[in-house]
């Protein structure tokens, strides 16, 4: 869990910085980015939720 939160943090950061990025320098590139890191966090964790939740049932 605490890796979990980890990555979380890291990637939050990380999807900051890119916009930060963004901002002061305009190029798009960044923002797009960006969103594919936001879109690629969701489904991670969508699956390591699913993950959780089948390991849950099955004990």
């Amino acid at each position: 869990m605490l890796l979990m939160r980890f990555l979380l943090g890291l990637g939050v950061i990380s999807i900051l910085v890119g916009i930060g990025v963004y901002f002061l320098s305009g190029d798009r590139r960044w923002l797009r980015f960006s969103w594919q890191l936001f879109k690629f966090g969701v489904v991670l964790g969508l699956i390591v939720a699913a993950v959780y939740m089948v390991g849950r049932f099955i004990l």
